[in-house]
């Protein structure tokens, strides 16, 4: 394995490092392009996670070409720089160094000896840990490894042709949220186990009421657990569910659900990655049944 660490200077010419041309494989962009991925917790047992992250479509923001991306219900505008090897998230007038516009989520073509900074994401540095070589559904795949360390862990790993296989975050020791690449749907091509239960139902009563409970743990960072529970008592066999989250502002930044629903309890998981300290809200709405509960994302 290579140890690596990445330096990206905001104004320096050390931002600039040479990109193998296969540095862009390791997050493959194209429209239709799908993720599909399981979270597990530890210590606490809470029930694991399914969800899908996918591209939707290209567009042009300013002569550039973007991907408009979903990723746990937040949605970012991202490219490759094919040139530096850089995965960028759209932020205007927000970026640094040589990117007006733009802040660095990972470099793909990371080089001994660096570190990154200008990060999209709300933590300061990030290095390139290892690299190594991975069997990813049968196929023998080059990996880069990026760590950030301190009071918040957050690990995450890239193999060529397929995009982000592993990551981990939480307090540590080490992480508290483990999440790996089930399968995946890249060029038109399957790979893997495509079937995604989102929600999962928890407990085996079911309630005789609507109810949301306070989301867990709060404050958070960047994740977070919100339960609720639909009661047998309706008036239909499902329920129209919708888990809205709002910022302070009362603008809505995502939808966690948005379907029918049979009678249960449920959980779902919010990330707040890309997101701003802040108290944020999230809402349900099943019916007639409508509750808001406070949460605050601390980083």
């Amino acid at each position: 394995m290579k140890i690596c660490f990445l330096i990206f200077a905001l104004n320096l010419a050390s931002e600039v490092f040479p990109a193998d041309t296969a540095s862009v494989k390791y997050f493959p962009l194209k429209a239709g392009n799908t993720w599909y991925y399981k979270t597990t917790y530890s210590p606490i047992p809470f029930p694991p996670y399914f969800h899908k992250d996918y591209i939707e479509k290209d567009t042009s923001i300013n002569g550039i070409t973007y991907f408009k991306f979903y990723k746990h219900g937040s949605v970012s505008f991202i490219r490759v720089d094919s040139v530096k090897g850089n995965l960028l998230a759209y932020s205007p007038g927000n970026g640094c160094g040589s990117y007006a516009n733009d802040k660095i989520i990972d470099s793909l073509a990371s080089s001994p000896g660096n570190q990154i900074i200008c990060l999209y994401q709300n933590i300061q540095t990030r290095r390139c840990a290892s690299t190594g070589t991975q069997n990813v559904f049968g196929i023998i795949s080059d990996t880069r490894d990026f760590a950030h360390d301190g009071l918040f862990v957050e690990n995450i790993k890239y193999a060529k042709n397929f995009g982000v296989i592993y990551s981990c975050s939480g307090e540590p020791p080490p992480c508290g949220n483990f999440t790996n690449l089930t399968g995946c749907r890249i060029d038109g091509i399957v790979y893997g186990d495509t079937n995604l239960t989102s929600i999962k139902q928890i407990g085996n009563s079911i309630s005789e009421n609507f109810s949301l409970e306070q989301n867990y743990p709060n404050p958070f960072n960047p994740k977070t657990i919100i339960n609720y529970s639909i009661p047998s008592n309706v008036r239909s066999q499902t329920s129209d569910v919708k888990l809205l989250i709002y910022n302070s502002l009362g603008k809505q930044i995502a939808t966690l659900v948005n379907e029918k629903q049979n009678a249960g309890s449920y959980s779902v998981e919010f990330n707040g990655e890309g997101l701003p300290s802040g108290v944020y809200y999230y809402k349900l709405e099943a019916g007639d049944f409508v509750e808001t509960k406070r949460m605050v994302l601390l980083k």
